[in-house]
């Protein structure tokens, strides 16, 4: 009679292995572990992952042409900036250059000048007077002249200044004066006209009466500034 023990020493010997110690018994057939390089479904997948490739190289290329148009935009932005600075510096040169060449040719005409005083009896008596109204302003630029005689003539330490005048409203004084104002003891009423002589030259004449309506002074100028045409009414002789 024949034994087969070989089955039977092999079951033993299985029976022996502990099954507490944690190990999992190997199954020569059981499940393999995953391959992390292996992409399931890549077939299916392939169309997908070549579409996301060609979506983000078509990203970076519109990327790449707007940072370009970017450049280009700052970079002519950068020339036309440049382009206005050399436009204004050159205007301000031809200004300039005009402005020299006005200088000069009125500078050459001022050199010819008169001042021709027919009558003074103010200045060896402006202290007779507290007052000087200005009463006419006429001829060229108006405004001008309004501008003018109101700084010279609003000194603190000269005559009051009174301009009831509508020429110019930002030098006017006073709205309204009493009528008979200009007729009081001390006021003095002042009259210019302004013509032009010339591109250049200036004739002025200044006429100043009393309060009894007297011309006590009575000048005519060519060429002279307001400042010294002014004068007098400031107790100052004018230059002859």
């Amino acid at each position: 009679m024949t034994y087969h023990t070989t089955p039977l020493l092999a079951l033993l010997m299985l029976a022996m292995v502990p099954t507490g110690s944690g190990q999992k018994p190997y199954h020569l057939h059981g499940p393999q572990p995953p391959n992390i390089n292996h992409c399931p479904h890549e077939e299916d997948n392939e169309q997908e992952c070549s579409d996301s490739r060609d979506d983000q190289r078509r990203m970076n290329i519109e990327d790449a042409l707007l940072q370009a148009e970017t450049r280009r935009m700052q970079a002519e932005t950068r020339m036309l900036n440049a382009q206005r600075a050399i436009a204004r510096e050159e205007q301000r040169r031809i200004q300039a250059e005009r402005q020299a060449a006005l200088s000069a040719a009125k500078q050459r005409e001022w050199k010819y000048w008169s001042a021709d005083v027919m009558r003074d009896e103010l200045t060896d008596n402006i202290d007779r007077y507290h007052s000087i109204v200005l009463t006419s302003v006429t001829g060229i630029n108006t405004k001008h002249t309004v501008e003018q005689a109101s700084e010279i003539l609003s000194a603190p330490t000269g005559l009051e200044f009174i301009n009831p005048l509508k020429i110019k409203r930002k030098y006017r004084t006073h709205r309204k004066l009493p009528a008979d104002f200009i007729h009081r003891p001390g006021v003095l009423q002042a009259q210019i006209h302004r013509e032009k002589l010339n591109e250049y030259g200036r004739f002025v004449r200044l006429v100043v009466r009393n309060h009894l309506g007297k011309v006590i002074y009575d000048a005519r100028y060519e060429n002279v500034h307001f400042g010294e045409m002014l004068a007098p009414l400031q107790g100052v002789a004018s230059r002859r």
